[in-house]
């Protein structure tokens, strides 16, 4: 459902979404484009359903996230996009009618039992684009998922509406409510398991509503970047605790994390370094500055940090030459975000498709596009503590610069990880994390 006090940013939001993509087919000499919501999936020989997941090009159009069966046709003969909202009739499961007033005055609303019906009202004397799965292409001649086409998409996703960021903002106070409920549980002694549930219990979320599976981790287990065991078992010292975890709203995602230690120690001082550095790095954010320029920013501060706290030794020129940051932050430092937690074109530089990948010595760098107003993207510095790659360094010459004791020290700790959701307006960036963090602090 729209949001009600969103409703009216919602119908300008499909209006212009509309007129750009009927331009873009025309660009592109097609006359129609039908996007399929997708369909039911099966696991091998089981008839268990998985859980459905709506195609992001039909969910940048529609909140639905479960009408399986839908469509969305766009065509410049059309004075709105149609929706075709499937309403079978089923026994089995609840089918509710559409009743989102936003939706029912932005599109035009056929409804559908079959894709059957669906066939019986589409033209076939017209060049159409079909963006889906293939199996749920009906029987029509399309060209399926043309490259152009999609690219040409995935392009205008970086600049986000004023609708789409009123969502991942309401997506960002909704996650924090259970980053509250989640360190207050870890601080209580909780498990891996114990915070999970505490998170999803305060932001009233299913595993399936997660835009992600959440990131819980404690003591070392911080140290693996996408860890997702949640172990049932507390450990017998919880000396940290790493969560990186969202939430959803109309379908766009909010990704967050943050990192806690018992408050005055040393790890907690380098959390608090960490954190401050975060900021800075926001800071330093403009329109039409590289991406990957303040990455390396990024680096450089993080050089300065390991100096701060005796981890290593050298001239910051040195450790970066030696590539000793990257073996303490090996990850990328953020990426585009919306209806995709890596919201799709962020290697992207022009409209076309053409891409800039990211350099050789930084190969998870998911943005490299220049900064541009209108996007929403992640900040998301970290230093871990990794012995798959600290181990190999030890016997090389750059290890001389790497104080072991001290690494050796915190490897119980894992890693900090601090991350932010950032909306590049036109009058510079907003942290939507830390204004969101606000409401609740209040």
């Amino acid at each position: 459902m729209v949001p009600q006090h969103l409703q009216s940013q919602y119908i300008r939001h499909i209006a212009e979404q509309f007129s750009q993509t009927v331009d873009t087919l025309q660009a592109l000499e097609f006359d129609a484009l039908l996007i399929s919501a997708g369909e039911i999936l099966h696991p091998f020989r089981d008839d268990v359903d998985y859980p459905f997941k709506v195609n992001p090009y039909f969910r940048s159009w529609l909140p639905l996230l479960d009408r399986p069966g839908s469509y969305l046709w766009i065509s410049a003969k059309s004075a709105k996009p149609i929706l075709f909202y499937s309403q079978p009739q089923d026994i089995w499961h609840q089918i509710n009618p559409l009743t989102d007033e936003a939706v029912q005055q932005a599109f035009d609303v056929v409804v559908i039992r079959t894709q059957r019906e669906l066939v019986r009202q589409l033209p076939r004397d017209q060049d159409v684009a079909f963006v889906g799965v293939t199996d749920d292409c009906p029987d029509l001649s399309t060209d399926i998922n043309p490259p152009a086409l999609l690219s040409a998409i995935d392009f205008y996703r970086a600049q986000k509406s004023d609708y789409e960021v009123a969502c991942i903002q309401l997506a960002n106070v909704k996650a924090i409510k259970g980053h509250k409920a989640a360190e207050t549980c870890f601080r209580n002694g909780g498990s891996e398991y114990d915070i999970h549930m505490a998170y999803l219990l305060a932001t009233s979320q299913l595993e399936d509503d997660l835009p992600y599976g959440n990131i819980i981790a404690l003591n070392e287990h911080s140290a693996v970047l996408h860890y997702t065991q949640k172990l049932r078992q507390a450990p017998g010292q919880s000396r940290s605790f790493l969560i990186d975890a969202g939430a959803t709203v109309g379908g766009y995602a909010s990704d967050i994390s943050r990192t806690y230690a018992a408050r005055g120690s040393e790890f907690d001082q380098i959390i608090d370094a960490v954190d401050n550095m975060q900021r800075r790095v926001v800071e330093q954010i403009q329109a039409g500055d590289s991406y990957l320029d303040l990455h390396l920013y990024t680096h450089r501060q993080l050089a300065s940090l390991l100096k701060q706290f005796d981890l290593v030794t050298g001239s910051e020129d040195q450790l970066l030459e030696n590539k000793i940051t990257q073996l303490f932050f090996p990850h990328g430092l953020g990426h585009l975000l919306g209806l995709q937690v890596h919201e799709r074109g962020g290697w992207m530089h022009t409209v076309d498709g053409s891409e800039v990948a990211p350099p050789a010595d930084h190969p998870y760098l998911r943005l490299t596009r220049p900064l541009a107003t209108g996007q929403v993207f992640t900040i998301e510095p970290g230093l871990y503590f990794i012995d798959a790659l600290l181990n190999p360094a030890r016997d090389q010459d750059r290890g001389k610069l790497i104080h072991w004791g001290a690494v050796d020290k915190f490897k119980a700790y894992g890693g900090i990880r601090i991350e932010d959701n950032i909306h590049l307006a036109a009058d510079g960036p907003k942290n939507l994390t830390r204004q969101a963090w606000l409401v609740w602090d209040e």
